[in-house]
């Protein structure tokens, strides 16, 4: 309500008024507390009487026979005989005191800030092969509001937006992509910088109907590579056998089609093959990837390869334990696979016997990087040992 900034040259604004009494029933019986209305009950007859209260739940009349309590379910109708009523509002508006010294047509510039128009990043990623595919962004538009909007010029804004929410600040987190010049880069809108913020301005103007989506290409398809794993992720003395995770592994470098900063969205993930053509295999959430950084999709779990971890020996003392950890890969594919085994060990611990090189990657994770060929079964093994005071 206090948003709204009209920016305009030839005049003065005195005052602004924005008008949100849009007509409801109920705001309208209320108004007519006291005087005379009829309901008509499901079945029943016509009940006259004076109106004491309405709800969205319930009506009350004062009747020749005493208070009745009515539940607005099982009525009919209720309704009014009085036609004094002013000219109903259907819309809020807003309107505006003007002083100008001279009588003539002028221009301005409405800005208002509004609740009920959103809009995401959908990545849709194409797997060719194990190694390369092509990834294609677009920006899904929601209008949510009660209006249509026919011929429309749309700017999508990214940043971080700092917001009022009553007397306390809010920062609301959102992605800040900068677009660079990469190979196969054709974007369908055009970027440029708003202070800290981005704006995206599509090309080609659009009609946003009320409560409708529209899905706009942003760029694409790129040429992408990435590296693709398959996981699996224990901690200490945890036993289980399962398929492994898929894990695709995106560098934003450009020598793998990209070096562009990528806003935060949903990813979907589709294999394509001649023979089969475009099948869905699942999607990931990805957060903002500024160019030089890395990301990683989980696109679901492998059929044909298969992790079995076992605890062959725990040994607790009163200051320390032990355990002997067993990881066995089953690689059932017709082509050779990377592994990463991830371990998760807490506290103040050492790796003993270890049978494959194993690296240290925080102070409670250990990885486990092999590759295994086709039909390959492959156990490795090592010691945990931990110690406190």
């Amino acid at each position: 309500k206090d948003t709204p900034f009209l920016n305009l040259e030839g005049a003065t604004i005195i005052s602004q008024r924005f008008n949100d009494n849009v007509f409801t029933g109920i705001d309208y019986f209320n108004k007519l507390r006291g005087q005379e209305i009829q309901v008509k009950p499901k079945g029943g007859k016509i009940v006259k009487g004076t109106l004491l209260e309405i709800s969205s739940g319930s009506v009350t009349l004062s009747h020749q026979s005493g208070i009745i309590n009515f539940n607005r379910a099982e009525l009919e109708f209720l309704g009014s005989k009085n036609k004094d009523m002013d000219l109903p509002t259907f819309n809020p508006f807003l309107s505006w005191d003007l002083n100008s010294k001279e009588e003539k047509v002028i221009k301005g510039e409405l800005v208002y800030k509004t609740n009920n128009f959103s809009w995401t990043t959908v990545y849709r990623l194409k797997m060719l092969n194990e190694e390369k595919g092509e990834l294609v962004a677009e920006a899904v538009i929601s209008n949510n509001s009660d209006m249509n909007f026919e011929q429309t010029t749309l700017q999508l804004v990214e940043g971080n937006l700092n917001k009022i929410d009553g007397f306390r600040p809010r920062a609301e987190k959102m992605s800040r992509p900068s677009i660079a010049s990469v190979n196969n880069f054709s974007p369908r809108m055009n970027i440029d910088e708003l202070g800290d913020y981005h704006i995206y301005a599509l090309n080609d103007n659009h009609d946003l109907e009320s409560k409708e989506n529209i899905t706009i290409r942003m760029y694409g398809p790129l040429d992408v590579k990435y590296m693709k794993t398959y996981v699996f992720e224990n901690s200490e003395r945890r036993q289980k056998e399962e398929p492994l995770e898929v894990q695709l592994t995106l560098s934003n470098m450009e020598k793998n089609g990209l070096g562009i900063s990528l806003p935060g969205g949903k990813v979907e993930i589709y294999s394509y093959t001649q023979k089969t053509g475009l099948e869905y295999i699942g999607a990931d959430n990805m957060g903002q990837v500024p160019k030089g950084q890395s990301t990683k999709l989980t696109s679901g779990r492998a059929f044909d390869v298969i992790g079995n971890r076992k605890v062959l020996n725990y040994d607790r003392q009163r200051k320390s334990e032990e355990a002997v950890i067993e990881i066995g890969i089953t690689n059932n594919r017709t082509e050779s696979v990377d592994i990463l085994l991830i371990e998760h060990i807490n506290g103040d611990w050492i790796i003993k016997d270890e049978s494959l090189n194993y690296k240290k990657e925080d102070a409670s994770t250990i990885h486990f990087p092999l590759t295994l060929n086709s039909g390959e079964v492959k156990n490795v093994y090592y010691t945990y040992r931990k110690e406190w005071k």
